[in-house]
Parts: structure tokens; C-alpha cells; sequence
């Protein structure tokens, strides 16, 4: 009975002791897979197994299936397997429930061997039972596999002993080697199982394969013994690749053979069929070469021949150079060394120059240089590989540039000043912005703002200087000598003067009747409306700049109650003394009737007693005066005398 135990496996290919080829092997002149999936699945073919075939993953005592995968068998006391030893998509195995007795259980007739060649016979076998099942005694498989002839002549046997059970399924190789006479190209392969009864006795069989095995090949590369060799592209030279056959073959062959695609597929080296042959140079790339020998009675066979393990020649780049440099500097300036790149972290760089220079980066800095740092530096940048290349920078340092100017730097607004630059032969001129505003020796600047302006100078050897100029402008003061004012006749008031910007001082005038002169704030008495003007003066002898305010002096009001038109010359005309100050005054004169006789806006002059040029008859009129300012209206009577 089998129990139930799920174990996650593992496939591990191990090579199990065997006397397997330790010379040169050649491509697999058979190769039993059981397929894949684009090979047709079904049983083997008649004569080659006693055992039943199962169409199903679990076959049954004294049968087998052919199958990608098994899984969950005997309530899992088997190893799950998903897929073959070889790997392949879709891979088959064999997977065999043994009989309980002993028996042959795979013959089958071995095609186009080669005479008087040793192969190397070889089979992947698992035990599928896990180690806890059958109560930790499982029956063990035990293989024999039998090389014979037609005649039934054995050639070798070769025996595993118990195959055991692992923790996780494991797939290793049982083989042997055996030599038909240099007559025989066809074997029979017999395969028997010694186990008895009993609860196990479970394989999977894989990858049955007769490869040719022919004598140990030791390689030398131009005399050295080794079968690899790194050269840098720039360092080659013909090769001299060199191959030591040991014994086993009567009469050899030779061919050499190329793999650009590092032994996916060869291609033989047309008239290299010696022991040796000259690698010429290449481009850059990986290049396997390797020696296939055999028989000369089976040369034209591929199956019957070996080949040496493969002679690797990598080409590697060459360290990537930038070519020689020249760099001036100025004493004090700084030099930033450019090397090539190409590879990233696996090149390495090694600078060396005077006064003991050296760095590992790919860029170092020489900072604040002097006089004697004029030299050669060298860097030597090397490959991962070993590939060097040096290029070489030539450094000369030149005294610097001390530059100056000559100019004014303090202007009035609107004035303009001739900035001069002293020393070096090239020039450019900039502004605050940054912009190029010249490039001659001179510069006429007339800015409208203090303005920062930047030199740079430099001269026949590429040394440059900058000095920053700063024109301050002077702007003339912001003046106000403060709102207009109005008051009566022997009032006084203050002027609200105010000043915005630097000045070099101010003075009112007129200064009549004025109190605290050198204020911005005055009390001032005038005695008629009078124009102040506030004139402040600009710094460094700049504009000067002024502004007006007024102050009105209203008078006193009394207008007469009569006159006498009568053309004597006296009180012809009725006046009312003062009203000519106030601006905004009007004057209207009515009848009795209310009717309008003169009316004045502004009040200019007085009324000569007319009504549209004609006299009108004396008697008594009355007036209404509105002085403009807001305070009440004035009105009385007037009497007209005749």
C-alpha cells in the first residue's frame, strides 16, 4: 500500500560515480529523449519494452507511460514531477512502475556507431518514491545496462547498485564507456531491473545518449599551456593555437572548427586540419576555436568524431582615448582634465605631472594654479580587461590680468560719463541684467538708475580679469510745497511742505510775514493772497527743483446802502470794496418787483444804475451777495438817488 505525503521538490542534475569519458567528447550520436511537445506522444515501439503502456501520468505494477508530468500519484507517495531531466518545453520521460520480479524491461538496436571509437553511454534515472513511503522501506530500484552486439557478444555492462530515494526528486547520470572493433556500427542496448518484489521499485528514465569519446586534447596558446586568452584590439598579434592528442585512434584526422556565438554552432577553418594552425587577427568580440579529430575510415561522418574542449579568445576593446591636449590658464585660475569615457565604473584612470600631480578620477581639478604647473600630465586609462591607453595634456600657465578703469561714477540724472578700461586687449561691457552692452575699451554710460556695470577683460593668452563698476545716479528730489490755503484778511496759517529723496537743503520765499523759515511747515500772515514757492536743492550740485502753493486772503465785507448815478463823477457806480477776492462771488440786484436789474458772476465791477443801458428811475433796490465759500449770503438795500 501507498501513503499519502506531499513533498515540493526539485529537480538537481548530480553525476552519479561512473566511468564516464574524461578525454574529448563528441555530439551525441543518439539521444533518447522520450520528445517534447513538438514530438508526436504515444507508446514505445514494438519489441523495445515487455512492460504495458498507460496513457495516464500514474501507470500501475509492470507498467509505464511516456509523459511531461506526474502528479499527485498513489495518494502522492510518488514525487510530484512537472517536468523532465533535460528541460525542455514539454519535456517526456519515461516513468516506469516496475515489476515484481526481475526482468529486462528496455532493448533496444543502437544505429550508426563508428568502428575502433570509444562512446561514452549514458542515462539520467530518478527513483520517484519518496523516502517516507512503503513506511520508509521502499524497494529500490537496481539497473544493469549491457552494450552487446547483434551476435550477442557483450562490449561492456555496467551496474548502479540500489538507486535510493531523496528528499527531492533527483535525476542522476549512470553511465560507462565501451569500444566496438573498428567493424562494428550497430549495438544492442539492454537494460534490466534486479529489484524483487515488494512495495517501490519506481523510476523515471531520461536522456539515454552515446556520445563519442575520444583521447585527453591538452591546448597551448603561442607555447603556453591554457585554453583561454584575454588581448586587448590595439596588442594583437598572430596566434599560435596548439592542441596535444593522446592516444586512442589508429589512423586520426583533424579538423579545426570557429564559434563566434560561444559554441551554439561551429563552422570549420578551411585548410586548418593539422594539430595547430595561426589565429590571425580580429575584431572586437568573443571567438571559440577547438580541434574535432577521428578516424580517417569514418571522416566524413560527424557523428564519429570528438572535439577538444574550446580554446576562448576574447578581443577586448581598446581603453578609449580623447588624443592629445593643450590647455593656457592663467596663474590662479583652475583647470578641469577631461579623460575619455566608454565603460563606465570599469575603467580606472591614473594621472601623473609636476610637483608630485596625481588622482585616480576620471576628471580631477587643478586648482589656483602657478607658474610651475606648466608641465605634461599624463593619464593612463585602463579596462577592466587590462587594455591601457595614455593620452597627454600640455599645460601653460600665464600671469593674470589685473584690470582697472577710469570714469565718474556719480552722475546727475540725464548726465552721461566715459567708463575706460585699463589693461588687457579684449573687452566686454554688461549690464545689471547681464546683457552685452559693448565690447570696446570704453563705454559712454548714461544711465537713468544707479546701474551696476560688470568688465571682463582679457588678453592675447586667453587670461581674463572682471571688475564690477557702480554708477551711482542722482535723481532730483520729490517736492510739494502742500495744498493751497485760504484764511480772512490778519489770520495766519501753516504751509505743509514735504521733501522725497536726498537734497542739500531748501528755502521758501517770499519769507514776508513768515515765521520759522528754515520749517517745511511756516506759519505765514500775508496780507493779500500771496504765491510761496518751496525750492529744494539736489546733491552734488544736481537740478534743483521747486513747487508753488497759494494762500487766499479774504477781506472784510460792507457794502454802501446808496450812490448817485447822476454822471458827477462821484458814487456814480455802487461798489462793494473787497468782494473782488473771493473767486467764486456773485452778485445779483433786484426791484421792488423782484425783477433782476444786474447781476455779476464773478463779481469784476460794480452797477453804474442801468437796466439794459438805460437809467433806471431812483429809489430804493435791493442786493444778495454769495461770496463762494460757504458762508451765508449777504443782502440789503440800496438807495438809488436822482
Amino acid at each position: 500500500m501507498r501513503y499519502c505525503l506531499f513533498v515540493f521538490y526539485l529537480f538537481t542534475n548530480l553525476s552519479a560515480i561512473a566511468q564516464l569519458c574524461t578525454g574529448s567528447l563528441g555530439e551525441p550520436v543518439v539521444n533518447i529523449s522520450f520528445g517534447n511537445k513538438n514530438t508526436t506522444a504515444g507508446p514505445l515501439r514494438p519489441g523495445v519494452t515487455n512492460l504495458g503502456y498507460a496513457a495516464t501520468g500514474c501507470p500501475n505494477d509492470g507498467n509505464y507511460t511516456i509523459t511531461n508530468a506526474a502528479l499527485g500519484c498513489f495518494s502522492s507517495t510518488w514525487h510530484d514531477i512537472n517536468r523532465d531531466h533535460t528541460g525542455d518545453e514539454e519535456g517526456r520521460f519515461m516513468l516506469i512502475n516496475a515489476t515484481n520480479a526481475p526482468s529486462v524491461f528496455f532493448v533496444d538496436t543502437i544505429t550508426g556507431l563508428c568502428g575502433n571509437t570509444s562512446y561514452e553511454f549514458g542515462a539520467w534515472v530518478a527513483n520517484v518514491l519518496k523516502p517516507s513511503s512503503c513506511n520508509g522501506n521502499g524497494t529500490k530500484p537496481n539497473l544493469t545496462f549491457t552494450i552487446e552486439t547483434l551476435a550477442g557478444v557483450i562490449l561492456e555492462s555496467y551496474n548502479t547498485g540500489n538507486i535510493n530515494e531523496d528528499a527531492v526528486l533527483t535525476f542522476k547520470q549512470y553511465g560507462f564507456l565501451f569500444k566496438p572493433d573498428i567493424n562494428t556500427t550497430t549495438i544492442v542496448l539492454r537494460i534490466a531491473n534486479n529489484a524483487g518484489t515488494g512495495c517501490g521499485n519506481d523510476l523515471a528514465l531520461d536522456d539515454i545518449t552515446f556520445r563519442p569519446c575520444g583521447p585527453v586534447m591538452s591546448a597551448s596558446i603561442d607555447g603556453v599551456a591554457g585554453f583561454t586568452k584575454n588581448i586587448c584590439f590595439n596588442n594583437q598579434t598572430n596566434l599560435n593555437l596548439s592542441m596535444s592528442v593522446g592516444a586512442g585512434y589508429l589512423n586520426p584526422v583533424y579538423q579545426w572548427q570557429v564559434s563566434n556565438n560561444l559554441g551554439n554552432t561551429w563552422n570549420d577553418i578551411v585548410g586548418a586540419t593539422n594539430t595547430s594552425f595561426t589565429r590571425n587577427g580580429t575584431s572586437v568580440g568573443t571567438f571559440q576555436y577547438r580541434l574535432v579529430a577521428g578516424e580517417s575510415a569514418f571522416a566524413g561522418v560527424a557523428a564519429c568524431k570528438t572535439a577538444s574542449l574550446p580554446i576562448t579568445i576574447k578581443i577586448n576593446n581598446e581603453a578609449p582615448k580623447l588624443g592629445n591636449q593643450t590647455i593656457n590658464q592663467c596663474v590662479g585660475g583652475s583647470i578641469n582634465f577631461n579623460s575619455a569615457s566608454g565603460s563606465g565604473s570599469s575603467l580606472s584612470y591614473q594621472w601623473t605631472g609636476p610637483n608630485g600631480f596625481t588622482s585616480s578620477t576620471r576628471n580631477p581639478i587643478l586648482s589656483n594654479i602657478r607658474t610651475a604647473d606648466t608641465g605634461k600630465y599624463i593619464v593612463q586609462v585602463s579596462t577592466l580587461e587590462g587594455c591601457t591607453s595614455n593620452d597627454t595634456i600640455t599645460i601653460t600657465a600665464y600671469n593674470a590680468i589685473n584690470g582697472s578703469y577710469t570714469g565718474n561714477t556719480v552722475l546727475c540724472l540725464g548726465d552721461s560719463t566715459v567708463l575706460t578700461a585699463v589693461g588687457g586687449t579684449q573687452f566686454e561691457w554688461y549690464n545689471n541684467t547681464r546683457a552685452v552692452i559693448g565690447s570696446t575699451n570704453f563705454y559712454l554710460a548714461k544711465p537713468t538708475d544707479t546701474t551696476n556695470y560688470q568688465l571682463l577683460f582679457r588678453d592675447a593668452m586667453g587670461c581674463s580679469d572682471s571688475i564690477n563698476i557702480s554708477v551711482f545716479v542722482i535723481k532730483p528730489p520729490l517736492v510739494d510745497a502742500g495744498p493751497n490755503r485760504s484764511i480772512m484778511q490778519g489770520n495766519s496759517t501753516s504751509l505743509i511742505g514735504s521733501i522725497t529723496g536726498q537734497n542739500n537743503g531748501f528755502n521758501w520765499s517770499p519769507t514776508t510775514n513768515m515765521l520759522q523759515q528754515n520749517s517745511l511747515t511756516p506759519l505765514v500772515s500775508p496780507l493779500n493772497t500771496t504765491t510761496y514757492t518751496l525750492t529744494v536743492n539736489g546733491l552734488n550740485g544736481c537740478a534743483v527743483t521747486m513747487n508753488t502753493v497759494q494762500v487766499r486772503v479774504f477781506v472784510s465785507i460792507a457794502p454802501p446802502n446808496s450812490f448817485s448815478p447822476n454822471g458827477d463823477g462821484i458814487h456814480d457806480i455802487w461798489l462793494v470794496p473787497g468782494l473782488e477776492t473771493y473767486p467764486f462771488s456773485e452778485l445779483s440786484i433786484f426791484n421792488r418787483a423782484g425783477q433782476i436789474m444786474y447781476q455779476a458772476k464773478p463779481y469784476i465791477d460794480g452797477w453804474d444804475g442801468k437796466y439794459k443801458g438805460k437809467d433806471v428811475p431812483g429809489g430804493v433796490y435791493y442786493y444778495i451777495i454769495n461770496r463762494g465759500n460757504g458762508e451765508a449770503l449777504l443782502s440789503g438795500s440800496i438807495y438809488l438817488i436822482k
